[in-house]
């Protein structure tokens, strides 16, 4: 696909919830990210991974400064066990380069001060214990991520698709994410043409009558 047709792809995908792909496959779901500020929308972008070797975190200024407009920073940190390697601060810089969103696979801290900015960051926990400068072994950038969940086992690719709301996040490839679209596009019209329809009778005090035709 040229990039004409993947900024469509994306933009189709902002129309979709997370949970109405999860109605149709667990490929590409990260169980254990979840939205660190109430996520009112879908947001979809495309990803550049990094990955941490060390406690030595200075790959991810370098991803910041090469990462395009709307991409989706994915992290790599859980070599750090419980120390974060995301901030406020980073938190800023992500504004500025006009990131999409954040991914984490490990922790962040200043979480507050992240909700005040209302930038979106999807992450495994919070930790008040940070990294420092470091001489050790710097980091990887857009390396193959190789995230495991219990059974569940994917692989991140930087180009791939992040698809993330307040339910959760996914992470598809290209192809999977438009052999994919018409059948989410279809699930959505459907579950909301339902949910509307119980809204409005409920709004309405008829749900007696909605359920008893």
């Amino acid at each position: 696909m040229n990039d004409i047709d993947i900024r469509e792809l994306i933009d189709s995908y902002k129309e979709i919830g997370t949970s109405t792909i999860g109605h149709l496959t667990e490929e590409g779901y990260l169980p254990d990210i979840k939205s660190l500020n109430p996520c009112t929308a879908t947001i979809v972008g495309r990803v550049l991974t990094v990955q941490l070797t060390s406690d030595n975190t200075d790959v991810i200024n370098q991803a910041l400064i090469q990462a395009a407009p709307n991409d989706v920073l994915c992290i790599d940190a859980r070599v750090l066990g419980v120390k974060a390697c995301w901030g406020a601060l980073r938190t800023c810089a992500a504004i500025y380069e006009r990131l999409s969103a954040v991914i984490v696979i490990g922790q962040v801290t200043d979480s507050l001060q992240i909700q005040q900015l209302s930038f979106p960051v999807f992450t495994q926990g919070i930790s008040a214990v940070t990294t420092f400068k470091s001489n050790q072994v710097q980091g990887t950038l857009a390396p193959d991520i190789c995230y495991r969940f219990g059974e569940q086992a994917t692989t991140i690719h930087s180009g791939d698709i992040a698809i993330m709301d307040n339910d959760g996040v996914f992470i598809l490839s290209v192809d999977i994410a438009q052999q994919l679209l018409s059948d989410c596009q279809k699930k959505h019209r459907e579950d909301e043409a339902k949910f509307q329809r119980f809204f409005e009778a409920y709004r309405n005090n008829e749900l007696d009558k909605l359920f008893n035709n």
